[in-house]
């Protein structure tokens, strides 16, 4: 589980809004986006989609952006994160995006993918691995995110599961749901089960007979 990686990410203020201009802007290799935060005003502005897109697939939505942002000759620093993006419904390309201006300071949330590690030995008895928790929110510095939660499942057998509580998270980072919640767990077959019943009905008849 290691830390974002801070990565760069140039953008320009915006103060064409209409839609000939966005459409000028995808055909030119860039989108439309807006960066807002606690301490700035919601801004239009339009960065790279290759370069955007390039982050995403390396880094993933939580990566930590360095956004310079030019305005009249100037450049602004801005820390943000990825809030959400709009993808074309037939192509799957980027077609808008939202950054969220962040303080190094302040604690922020974060919903980190679990990625499972090792052969759970209950699959191999026969038993179906559910995962009910495909990711967990976090809280955490912008700067602490993970990029991944890695859950060892090499000793999980038949009737076990891995909860919320029992994860381990990187020092300053704390998971926000409920401590019991089922991150990915071993259940018995239906064959499995049936075979139980059958089993517990034989001794109760064996009980009865004696």
């Amino acid at each position: 589980m290691r830390k974002m990686e801070a990565i760069k990410l140039d953008a320009q203020v915006r103060l064409e809004k209409n839609k000939f201009h966005k459409h000028n802007l995808r055909k030119n290799g860039f989108i439309p986006a807006v960066i807002y935060g606690k301490s700035m005003k919601s801004t239009a502005i339009a960065v790279n989609t290759n370069e955007l897109q390039k982050i995403l697939g390396q880094a993933g939505s939580n990566a930590l952006i360095h956004m310079n942002v030019k305005r009249d000759g100037a450049t602004e620093d801005h820390q943000v994160l990825v809030k959400s993006v709009q993808r074309d419904a037939l192509r799957g390309t980027l077609i808008h995006a939202d950054f969220h201006q962040v303080s190094l300071k302040d604690m922020v949330t974060a919903t980190v993918p679990v990625h499972l590690a090792g052969s759970a030995p209950g699959v191999s008895k026969g038993g179906i691995l559910a995962q009910p928790m495909r990711g967990v929110e976090v809280e955490c510095l912008a700067s602490n995110i993970p990029d991944a939660i890695t859950v060892d499942i090499s000793n999980l057998d038949i009737g076990q599961e891995i909860t919320l509580a029992d994860l381990v998270l990187p020092n300053g980072v704390k998971a926000t749901g409920e401590g019991h919640a089922h991150v990915v767990a071993i259940y018995t077959t239906r064959s499995s089960e049936v075979e139980e019943a059958a089993k517990e009905e034989g001794e109760e008849s064996q009980e009865k007979d004696e």
